[in-house]
Parts: structure tokens; C-alpha cells; sequence
């Protein structure tokens, strides 16, 4: 008789066991947990030189314990740059967030590994990238720049884009909690789900903000992109805010940072990755001469707090040596400032633009503006 009730037991054990699983199978896999990271002290921004004659984008972010890279470029060999330059600041080999903003190599490129040079993404251990919802490209630096996050994805790091980050879709979060009171933000760009024939338009475009203050990365985002953002903001969350920096749309195009998006941001500074000088993306068209005389005229009603990583000083030869360099937006116990690896001269103090640009108005000192209204 035991032995038959400890059988019966057994098999009622067994099927409850069988029915258990069986049922957990069939569940819709559960969501990602949403995330707070654990960052205190000091924010800051990194616009990083790139260690090569062309014109690309590197952002570095550290609050804390979490890293943040907004894109890699300029070139494949950029990496060993931006590598060195990380190293002495990150602090336990991990990346908690890479943002790709659109399939350009000079945003991309230095992401993926070659045969001589390792990419970031092969050397920190990544915990989640977000990138461009849409792309038109299909060149070799694309390709491997997605074939590497796919290799990654099978190893346990999370790829959101940036759509099911605003849908929070997927997993995928629209504000990320870094710790204390900054977040991470990923902002609508309705060509995330609208076709553009310029890539530039895919842009993902982000914000940090920290307490009251905020601060805007919209990639190469170009004129028609920056009005559907704005006006989407406007009708939908009133508005983007006052933002006090800015990183400088397009490396300071003419394409870019246009009024609409200024007039909604008013930024207090603007720090611009780009080789002051350089016609690379604008074919020997003088208005489009980074940065453009249309950015600058742009930006100065609303700062002359504007810095430039790198500077072409004979193009025909592309000789190239640093503008302010790399240029660290710093802010400690609610002080802000910007300290450069070479100078921390404002874009409006240097020779090269008293040289080569038309000072704004906005950037004049006062005593002249009134001589000039004077003599008219």
C-alpha cells in the first residue's frame, strides 16, 4: 500500500511539473525590466578630434559608472583615436549605451573591427545599442557596421532602434534613468518612419537632461528634418525647451541648425565636431565651408559660446592640426565649463575665422554696432 501511494504521489508530481512547463512555453516572452543605472558626480561631454584629416562625429558621455559613445567616425582608423582617448576615463571596460545616428561612414566607421584595427564595439563589452530605424545605404561600412551589432545581439547586447525607444516597444525605453537626476532621452524624428532620399534625414537624435538643464545631439539632421521635429514637439510635448548646449547639426553645414530648431533651443553653447576650413562634404561651394557662414549667423543671436574640434590648415594638401581640440563640456556641482585640449578660445576669437568668416552682428561689441548706426 505505501508503495503505491508514493507512486501516485510521483506521478501527480510529475504531471503538475509537465503541465507547469508546458504552460510557461507557450507565455509571450516577458519584457525587459526598465532600467536605472547607477551614475553620481561630475556629467560630462566629450566632442573627440579623430586622430585624421576628415570631418566625422564622436560623442562621449561619462556620468559616473555609465559611458554613452554617440557615433564613431570619421574614418576605420578613428578608432585607435577615439580608443585612447576613452581609456583614460572609463572605468571598468564597459560601454552602457552606443548610439549609431545614421549609416554615414563618418559616423559609423569606427565601430566595426578590420584586420589591423579593432573596433569599439569588439573592444569594451557593450550593454546596449540604439540606432536609425531607416537607411538607404548599402556600403561595406554599413554592412559591417551591422553585421558586427548582429554578432554582439547574439552574445546577450540589447539593439533597440530608435522608434521602439520613443514607442517603448520591444523592451526599448524613451528615457533611461543614468542615476541621480540625469537621463537619457531618445527624441521623435518623424523620418524614422518616413522615407528621405538624404540620409542625413535618419538621424537619431537624443537628449540629456540633468535636473533643469538639457542637452541635444541631433546627428547630421538637415533643415526639413530639424521643422518636422520641432513642429512634432511643439504639437505634441510643448516643444523641445531651451537646450544649454547644442551639439552643432552636420558639422556646422549650411544644411543644418536652422532657425526653426535655434528659435526652439536657444542654445547656450554649441560645440561642433568638424575640420574648420575643410570643403570634404561640399565640393568646393564656399557657403558650405565648415562651419558654414549660414551656421554661424544662425547660432550667434543666441551664443558666441561656440567651439571647434579641428582645423584644415592646407587643404589642397590636407594638413590638418587641432582648432580647440578636444573640447570637455564639464559640469561639476551645477558649474559648467569647457575646458579644450588646446585652447579654449570661442570661435569668434580665433584667427582663422577673424581671417576667413564675416563677424555676426550679434558678436560685435556694442560700442561698434552704435558707431556704424551713427554713421548711417
Amino acid at each position: 500500500m505505501k508503495k503505491n501511494i508514493l507512486t501516485v504521489l510521483f506521478a501527480f508530481t510529475l504531471l503538475f511539473f509537465t503541465v507547469s512547463c508546458s504552460g510557461a512555453a507557450n507565455q509571450e516572452p516577458l519584457e525587459r525590466v526598465r532600467v536605472k543605472y547607477y551614475g553620481s558626480g561630475d556629467l560630462s561631454i566629450h566632442f573627440l578630434e579623430l586622430g585624421n584629416k576628415f570631418t566625422g562625429d564622436c560623442v562621449y558621455i561619462n556620468y559616473g559608472e555609465v559611458d554613452i559613445i554617440i557615433d564613431a567616425g570619421s574614418r576605420r582608423s578613428s578608432a585607435t583615436a577615439i580608443i585612447e582617448y576613452i581609456d583614460n576615463h572609463i572605468q571598468d571596460n564597459k560601454i552602457e549605451f552606443i548610439i549609431a545616428t545614421h549609416a554615414h561612414q563618418d559616423h559609423i566607421a569606427a565601430f566595426h573591427s578590420t584586420s589591423s584595427v579593432k573596433g569599439i564595439l569588439d573592444t569594451y563589452e557593450i550593454e546596449t545599442i540604439i540606432d536609425f530605424p531607416k537607411t538607404n545605404s548599402t556600403t561595406a561600412t554599413y554592412n559591417n557596421y551591422r553585421n558586427t551589432r548582429e554578432r554582439l545581439k547574439e552574445n546577450g547586447t540589447y539593439h533597440y532602434t530608435a522608434l521602439q525607444c520613443y514607442r517603448e516597444t520591444n523592451g526599448a525605453q524613451r528615457v533611461y534613468d543614468l542615476g541621480g537626476d540625469v537621463q537619457l532621452e531618445i527624441l521623435y524624428n518623424p523620418y524614422y518612419e518616413t522615407y528621405s532620399s538624404n540620409e542625413n534625414n535618419y538621424s537619431v537624435c537624443v537628449k540629456i537632461i540633468q535636473g533643469d538643464k538639457q542637452y541635444i545631439f541631433t546627428g547630421d539632421l538637415e533643415e526639413e528634418g530639424e521643422n518636422y521635429m520641432v513642429d512634432y514637439y511643439a504639437a505634441n510635448h510643448g516643444g523641445l525647451g531651451q537646450c544649454v548646449l547644442y551639439k552643432g547639426g552636420h558639422h556646422g553645414s549650411d544644411t543644418s541648425s536652422h532657425a526653426k530648431l535655434m528659435a526652439a533651443i536657444m542654445p547656450d553653447y554649441v560645440c561642433v565636431c568638424t575640420c574648420a576650413g575643410t570643403y570634404e562634404y561640399s565640393f568646393n561651394v564656399e557657403r558650405n565651408r565648415f562651419p558654414s557662414q549660414g551656421f554661424i549667423d544662425r547660432v550667434a543671436p543666441y551664443t558666441d559660446e561656440v567651439y571647434i574640434t579641428t582645423l584644415i590648415i592646407d587643404y589642397p594638401n590636407n594638413l590638418y592640426e587641432s582648432f580647440n581640440g578636444d573640447i570637455v563640456f564639464l559640469v561639476s556641482d551645477s558649474i559648467i565649463s569647457i575646458n579644450c585640449s588646446n585652447n579654449n578660445l570661442k570661435l569668434k576669437e580665433t584667427e582663422w575665422f577673424l581671417n576667413n568668416k564675416t563677424m555676426p552682428d550679434a558678436w560685435k561689441p556694442k560700442e561698434i554696432l552704435e558707431l556704424v548706426s551713427l554713421a548711417e
